[in-house]
């Protein structure tokens, strides 16, 4: 009964033996594994830093750019406050001129009905005129045959 004691003793040696052979295997794969991990992290945090700094330099430059718009903006923006007057004095030219041409239309139709008016009194009185003038001519024409 020793002897299976012994060799219980021996089996549970050897398969702690094999136990910590796999583990060390396992132990030294994780070893690797979280080494290349901290590789790829440091690289990717060096890539990160350069997209910082250029992502810093692009944001100066919007600024600058954007600063150097707005002075561009002022400098033109008399400018277009004078072409917006020049427009709105314009607009009110058109306006002053479509009341003159409405009321020089209305002054010309209510004067339309006038100038007819004169317009036959004309004819009537060039008719009468021409009508003098016939018997007039008839009248001396009988005198001097009479």
């Amino acid at each position: 009964m020793e002897i299976i004691l012994y060799l219980a003793v021996a089996v549970i040696a050897l398969a702690f033996a094999i136990l910590s052979i796999f583990l060390i295997k396992v132990l030294k794969s994780t070893n690797a594994t979280l080494s290349k991990t901290a590789e790829t992290i440091d690289s990717v945090q060096g890539q990160i830093d350069g997209l910082t700094k250029e992502t810093t330099i692009l944001l100066h430059k919007t600024n600058v750019l954007t600063d150097e718009i707005q002075e561009n903006a002022a400098k033109f923006s008399p400018a277009f406050d004078a072409v917006k007057d020049t427009g709105e004095s314009l607009k009110k030219l058109n306006n002053s001129f479509a009341k003159i041409s409405h009321s020089f239309e209305k002054g010309v139709e209510s004067k339309q009905g006038n100038t007819v008016k004169v317009a036959n009194w004309g004819s009537t009185i060039l008719g009468l005129w021409e009508q003098y003038r016939l018997k007039k001519s008839y009248t001396q024409s009988v005198k001097e045959d009479g």
